[in-house]
């Protein structure tokens, strides 16, 4: 993946319901933040959505699992940090946090991205 469209100018969190992101390569995503808290790539989202499959073998095919077992439902995001350069952690207000959502992750599940014909699909996103 081309580093200008996983790498950011502007981060901005929009009210309580949205996360806007302007890449390097001028292109927006705005995500819906009960989105991105059902996508939570942290090994306990990741097994929830994916009915307790091991998400931790290096070898395991695990994607994106069914998002409805996450309930994001009026969730919403205390406080946002960056994690050095590479990525953002959200402090949801159900008291979880301990998902680390990677650039290049937030890039391949960009809901504009995804309408894309050319898209890629987000491959293995539980760590």
């Amino acid at each position: 993946m081309n580093t200008k469209i996983t790498k950011p100018k502007t981060l901005k969190r929009i009210d309580n319901t949205e996360f806007r992101i302007v890449w390097q390569d001028d292109h927006t995503s705005q995500y819906d933040l009960s989105y991105l808290r059902a996508l939570c790539p942290c090994a306990e989202c990741c097994k929830l959505r994916n009915d307790g499959q091991d998400v931790h073998s290096l070898f395991s095919n695990i994607g994106i699992g069914n998002i409805d077992k996450i309930h994001s439902a009026g969730i919403q995001a205390v406080d946002v940090q960056l994690v050095g350069r590479y990525a953002i952690r959200f402090h949801w207000s159900d008291g979880h946090r301990s998902g680390i959502y990677d650039f290049k992750f937030l890039r391949s599940i960009c809901p504009t991205e995804k309408n894309k014909a050319n898209s890629e699909e987000p491959g293995n996103i539980c760590s």
